[in-house]
């Protein structure tokens, strides 16, 4: 539904040429919610609204269905209100003089191909709807909350009952129990329609759990994309195990290689599972998320993968208790649940699960 072939964006600013987008893949299948993640200046953005039409490309092809909206070879580019697509920006961008009907409506009333007026009361009705903003029709804009606001942004965005919806970071401005609810909501609205949408965001947890494929954006390049739990269970590189949750990172070298090979590191022998390719001698580093070590204050249960270390913090954070364990000079942290008896100084020993214990390389 939407296809992006070697997508290149410079442009130049006072300090110089920027290289926003640097050839960047992408297919986005019907009806999919595909994101694209990463930290600000990644170029996520920039590729959100080269599909939507308001950034111009350096280089590359857009397809948005099988129509070709953007070639360089071709000197193509198709204007944003002709492609198919409706988008839901950062700021929302509603119209403060405008009541709800009317901001909605809005599209509908500036389409060259001329709606009639019952069908704009219809449909605007019917993304209101959508969104639950029906009875407020009336009521000017600025008067509504900060969640009414977003979901008023997306009925306008619905009404043209587009192909594809391109939504920027929209829910940013809302407070964290708000964020909540609405990442909800919105994915099950636009599953409900079906509609081929591609999602911009920083949050990691807005892409975990609202999306089918997950593109992790640095540099202006895609540095690994896939499903969800593969972003979270099996990252390929440091930034996308350090960007995606709370990792810990062990240096270490390779004294066995095989199915679960076996990593020196801290002072002992961790087995873990290895990226291909490596040998005996390459340094790694073991990535262990800190939801998957187990502590023990006494004797382990098990041997292997064992860590000796003292508790120096313990963290509260309501549903979960954050331990800090000193290990040599490294600090490892774990997740507990928040009634554990775990105390500051205490000695205790930490084993880590082979199969979850990833090694990345160096």
């Amino acid at each position: 539904m939407i296809r992006i072939e070697q997508l290149h964006v410079r442009y130049r600013t006072e300090r110089g040429e920027v290289y926003a987008v640097r050839g960047i893949d992408l297919n986005v299948k019907q009806g999919q919610f595909f994101t694209l993640l990463g930290p600000s200046g990644c170029g996520k953005t920039t590729t959100l609204r080269s599909v939507a039409g308001l950034e111009k490309p350096t280089a590359g092809e857009i397809y948005v269905g099988d129509e070709i909206v953007f070639s360089s070879v071709k000197g193509l580019s198709v204007p944003p209100y002709k492609r198919d697509i409706g988008m839901v920006f950062q700021s929302y961008a509603i119209w403060p003089h405008l009541n709800v009907f009317e901001n909605v409506a809005f599209p509908l009333r500036e389409m060259k191909k001329r709606v009639a007026q019952d069908e704009i009361r219809s449909r605007v009705r019917t993304a209101l709807s959508l969104v639950q903003l029906e009875g407020l029709e009336d009521r000017p804009a600025p008067f509504l909350s900060g969640g009414q606001q977003q979901r008023l942004a997306l009925a306008r965005a619905l009404v043209r009952e587009p192909r594809v919806l391109l939504l920027d970071e929209p829910l940013s401005n809302l407070d964290a129990k708000l964020r909540e609810e609405t990442r909800v909501e919105l994915r099950e609205l636009v599953k409900r329609l079906g509609i081929t949408t591609l999602y911009v965001t920083h949050d990691q947890l807005e892409a975990l759990t609202m999306s089918d494929v997950v593109a992790v954006m640095d540099g202006g390049n895609i540095v690994q994309e896939g499903s969800p739990v593969e972003i979270y269970r099996a990252p390929r590189d440091r930034f996308v195990a350090n960007f995606i949750g709370l990792s810990n990172f062990l240096e270490g070298r390779v004294t066995k290689v095989g199915r679960l090979g076996e990593v020196e590191s801290s002072g002992a022998t961790l087995k873990c599972v290895l990226p291909d390719g490596v040998a005996t001698g390459d340094s790694v580093i073991v990535v262990i998320r800190p939801e998957d070590l187990n502590l023990y204050t006494g004797a382990a249960t098990q041997n292997d993968n064992i860590l000796e270390g003292k508790i120096e913090a313990l963290i509260f954070m309501g549903d979960t208790l954050e331990c800090q364990v000193a290990v040599g000079k490294q600090i490892i942290r774990i997740k507990l649940h928040p009634s554990s008896p775990a105390a500051r100084g205490e000695t205790v020993r930490l084993q880590l699960p082979a199969e979850s214990c990833r090694a990345l390389r160096a």
